[in-house]
């Protein structure tokens, strides 16, 4: 049976509580003002606007272990990690009805100025904010925390607290499965997923209503805002990862006179289409588990061998065929994807996963079946499915996937399929209007590009450049050729970089920069 929230959504809490392996330099490696290319004098730009610290603040308590725990991670050494709550209305154009909860996670250390101006945070769909932020604590973005607390403010909807329920079990299934429980032939699994699409979307339609899509980028802002307005400051430092790049920039455009700072780390191509963001991802994220593959055989205990690509390749097609008891090549996919994206900075984080595959190609889906189940956890509820088709524009017709499908996997063959048939998951959904791309910034966006995030891929930066070209905006550009999800999380240079940009003065040197991986 269908659980029925309905009134039961304005009751929802919407929590956050919330490995670079390899000599690859990348690009000309450049850290804060130490590049060699002149930079333009600080004296002929304005300074940018001021952060501040909250005037009045939410009500923090100690939560470090009950939200490592949560995602199953250790907590980050040193680290002080929070939790609040803040009250948001459903609707910012009807601020004095309905209200929602949205929880913030903060980490700090002993060593974070009192006074310093918070970074909200934000993923999207993706990713919960606040398994970002554990990561970014435990990784060498720590750096960060030197000068800034970070505030993780989750999308609303994504299951931290009380989650999203309107789908039922047999349509979770069919998405988890991208409709293989059908038959695998790419019809039948179309037809699987269009079904459990359409019947999906008529029970969230049914439960969330009048809400159903109160759930896009620009909702998602307008909890930033409420945000910025509880803490009393004029304008927020705003760190957008992966699909909360999106986020960011639709606060960008919603509320610009009140943006401080725009960070976009790996971001995804802000106003594409269906199509275009499905090919973006299949792509990028084919080309980060290539990388992946390639780095773990030159590690020491590395099972791949010499050749990765083909042990996953043999593995996902078992999946496919029914051979790998509960797997299906879906969720392979999402397993290797998310366990790569989240790995420990550790050369023995990426020869684990590599053992997990192996172990599987023999038989043993134990440890592949576990990395399954955190990955359906991590991007697979209901909120994450609502938003993510709240904020669909030009989605592809049903008649059109089987081309994809044969194009996609030519390209891309461990990715072409499964990108293909995502597309189905929003068949049928109602999408809210589209959030227009800023006109301009009080200041140029700082955007860190990971070319081997096998979440998104690394092919968002690039989609903006027309975006900003249009705005008259000339962002600063870090690359870095690192595997995994989140530059700022995984780089010092990145995070020292950040931490300049966030300063009184304009950000000086070279507008394209590269971090070592």
């Amino acid at each position: 049976m269908r659980a029925m929230a309905g009134a039961g959504l304005l009751t929802t809490t919407l929590i956050v509580s919330a490995c670079a392996v390899g000599p690859d330099p990348g690009p000309d490696l450049v850290s804060g003002d130490h590049g060699e290319n002149p930079a333009t004098s600080s004296s002929a730009t304005p300074p940018p606007p001021a952060l501040t610290a909250p005037r009045q603040d939410l009500a923090w308590r100690e939560c470090g272990s009950a939200t490592a725990a949560r995602f199953g991670v250790t907590a980050p050494p040193g680290a002080i990690v929070e939790c609040a709550e803040f009250d948001s209305p459903v609707d910012p154009a009807q601020p004095d009805d309905e209200t929602l909860t949205v929880a913030a996670t903060r980490v700090r250390t002993s060593a974070t100025p009192a006074d310093a101006a918070p970074l909200a945070l934000t993923t999207g769909s993706d990713m919960p904010s606040s398994r970002a932020l554990l990561l970014l604590a435990s990784d060498q973005g720590r750096e960060l925390l030197r000068s800034h607390p970070i505030v993780a403010v989750d999308r609303r909807g994504l299951p931290q607290s009380n989650p999203l329920d309107c789908m039922t079990r047999a349509e979770r299934a069919a998405m988890a499965d991208n409709g293989l429980s059908a038959g695998r032939s790419p019809a039948a699994r179309i037809a699987e997923l269009a079904t459990n699409a359409s019947s999906a979307s008529d029970g969230c339609t049914e439960t969330l209503t009048p809400y159903q899509l109160d759930f896009s980028i620009a909702f998602a802002a307008s909890d930033l805002e409420t945000l910025r307005n509880r803490w009393g400051v004029d304008r927020l430092g705003l760190i957008g990862i992966g699909e909360g790049a999106d986020v960011v920039l639709a606060y960008s455009s919603l509320h610009a006179a009140h943006v401080g700072r725009v960070v976009l780390d790996t971001p995804t191509p802000f106003g594409a289409n269906a199509r275009d963001r499905g090919l973006a991802r299949s792509t990028g994220v084919q080309a980060g588990l290539q990388t992946f593959a390639q780095r773990c055989a030159n590690l020491p205990g590395c099972t791949f061998g010499t050749d990765g690509v083909a042990t996953m390749t043999r593995l996902m097609d078992k999946a496919a065929q029914g051979r790998l008891a509960n797997l299906s090549d879906t969720r392979v996919l999402a397993a290797i994807t998310t366990a790569v994206a989240l790995a420990p900075n550790r050369p023995d984080a990426l020869t684990s996963i590599a053992s997990a595959i192996t172990a599987a190609d023999r038989g043993d889906v134990r440890a592949l079946s576990a990395l399954a189940d955190d990955a359906d956890a991590l991007r697979l509820s209901d909120g994450a499915l609502v938003s993510r088709c709240n904020d669909v524009y030009g989605p592809v017709g049903q008649n059109e996937i089987p081309t994809l499908i044969d194009t996609w996997s030519r390209q891309s063959p461990l990715t072409g399929t499964d990108s293909a048939l995502s597309l189905m998951r929003c068949n049928g959904w109602a999408a809210g209007n589209p959030t227009a791309a800023p006109g301009s910034l009080p200041t140029p966006p700082l955007v860190l590009n990971g070319t081997n995030d096998t979440i998104n891929g690394g092919n968002g930066a690039s989609a903006l450049r027309a975006t900003f070209l249009n705005a008259g905006i000339a962002p600063v550009t870090v690359g870095w050729e690192g595997i995994g999800y989140s530059v700022l999380a995984r780089s010092s240079c990145a995070a020292q970089t950040v931490a300049e940009y966030l300063g009184p003065t304009p950000l000086a040197g070279p507008t394209d920069r590269g971090c070592p991986a």
